[in-house]
């Protein structure tokens, strides 16, 4: 299964079931346990960084967000790309996005990113993105 196809089923499935359908999540998890870790990551984050943004994505997101959390993939993605790419779609409440990477990448590393950005950003989506990422961080 491919990245592509791992993004399409999460954001089909979100749209037909919702994002607190247990069974499927349970179901999405072992299907994607047998699929090789960095196309399971990068499928799941292709959900926050080229997916629709919030409230359409938002079910697609928490479902991938879900799925990050009991998978936990390892990611070959470069940190910066993937913040630069979801911060203007993020759903401010899935926590499990902003914890999975921090988890990958090292919550330092995470918060030192999120600073950078937020100096370079324009937005203020990409503000509010920012800063609710660090809260969830932070505890």
């Amino acid at each position: 299964m491919k990245a592509n196809e791992i993004t399409a089923l999460v954001v089909e499935n979100a749209s037909r079931f919702g994002d607190r359908n247990p069974q499927q999540v349970k179901y999405l998890t072992s299907r994607f346990r047998d699929v090789e870790e960095t196309a399971v990551a990068h499928g799941l984050l292709r959900v926050f960084t080229e997916g629709a943004g919030p409230p359409e994505g938002s079910a697609a997101q928490e479902l991938a967000g879900q799925l990050l959390e009991a998978l936990c993939p390892k990611s070959s993605l470069e940190l910066s790309e993937i913040l630069s790419a979801a911060l203007s779609r993020y759903e401010l409440s899935v926590e499990q996005f902003p914890l999975y990477l921090a988890l990958t990448f090292g919550k330092w590393q995470m918060l030192a990113e999120l600073d950078r950005l937020e100096n370079a950003m324009q937005l203020e989506a990409e503000y509010r993105a920012i800063q609710t990422m660090k809260f969830w961080l932070r505890g």
